[in-house]
């Protein structure tokens, strides 16, 4: 859920890449720092850790999808390394001298959505996005792994002809009040997979959550997904009691990308937007949200969150590493 405090028109020559130039901040945010605040235990049993990767740059480049084909794709909003192109491969994410995200380039991984556009055919700018990294509610916090080096894989379908699920594609108005809960009161059971009609100067939410059971040898796939699966659902109130199937024994945190926007009427309806994924054969606005992310953690930053946030069911919040240190955060716009 996103926090209650976090209350262009198409281009049609789609072998332009509208680069934005990063936040002259990203520089500023290398490395670590100590932390003031402290982490505590959840009172049921997970474990999480979110980081801010603020956008990065603009492009019609897809380097899972269309590699080494410019222009090739839908228009894309990046997050994160700053020199992802169609030509970004695992191992060039490591030579970015910074990225949009806190910590710099102590997490140079690539995350990348389609455009969201109003009625108007207006880009419309997300709100300070969160990265969540955490045990999810399903799999026993113990069990959690380091992601590899080199892992990539997406979430949800650009492709989708019926409404996915609403355990990967999530939208809601703030403003709705959910008597029905799954885990947690952060999650409530209203979310839907398209596009809502959220009233005026409400915020709409929307999140993806990634497959977090991995094959255990293969770093990608040839749809991106087969490598990687969902987990069995636990049952509420109970957390951790879910599994990964023997196909995909390899539990890895569960990562979402969680935006947040202003609902401005002179925007049009928020179930009119539409992104730049949707198609004709789309069911509903919003339909073929998907999400794309390469692994570019440093291995030992990620295997602190690891081992002390989400193994032993901490809430690090945003960017604290659960010893006293925390990553430098980058300056929000």
């Amino acid at each position: 859920m996103i926090l209650p405090s976090k209350i262009a028109t198409f281009v049609m020559l789609a072998s332009i890449s509208l680069t934005l130039t990063p936040n002259s901040s990203a520089a500023q945010n290398q490395g670590v720092m100590n932390a003031d605040d402290v982490t505590d235990f959840r009172e049921d049993g997970s474990g999480a850790f979110r980081t801010h990767c603020i956008e990065s740059h603009i492009s019609f480049d897809d380097p899972l999808v269309s590699p080494g084909q410019p222009g090739a794709a839908h228009q894309h909003v990046f997050f994160g390394n700053s020199i992802v192109d169609a030509y970004t491969t695992p191992q060039s994410l490591f030579q970015a001298e910074e990225t949009t995200c806190d910590g710099g380039t102590l997490n140079s991984s690539a995350y990348w959505v389609p455009t969201l556009f109003d009625t108007n055919g207006e880009r419309v700018r997300f709100i300070d996005p969160l990265f969540y990294y955490k045990t999810g509610y399903h799999l026993p916090a113990k069990s959690i792994q380091a992601p590899p080096r080199g892992l990539r894989m997406i979430a949800g379908n650009a492709d989708a002809q019926t409404v996915q699920s609403a355990r990967v594609v999530k939208f809601r108005c703030s403003s709705w009040m959910s008597d029905k809960i799954w885990f947690d009161p952060g999650d409530p059971l209203d979310h839907v997979p398209y596009l809502p009609d959220c009233p005026a100067d409400d915020v709409l939410e929307i999140r993806i959550v990634f497959p977090q059971c991995w094959d255990g040898e293969n770093l990608s796939s040839a749809n991106f997904q087969d490598h990687m699966t969902y987990p069995s659902a636990a049952t509420p109130p109970v957390t951790g009691t879910g599994s990964c199937p023997a196909s995909h024994p390899v539990a890895i945190p569960e990562i979402s990308y969680n935006f947040a926007v202003h609902v401005d009427p002179d925007r049009g309806p928020t179930n009119t937007w539409s992104l730049s994924s949707d198609m004709q054969k789309t069911p509903k606005p919003g339909a073929s949200l998907h999400a794309d992310w390469m692994n570019g953690w440093d291995p030992e930053i990620m295997e602190r969150i690891v081992e002390n946030c989400l193994n032993p069911g901490r809430e690090c919040g945003v960017g604290l590493l659960g010893d006293g240190e925390m990553l430098r955060p980058v300056i929000l716009d």
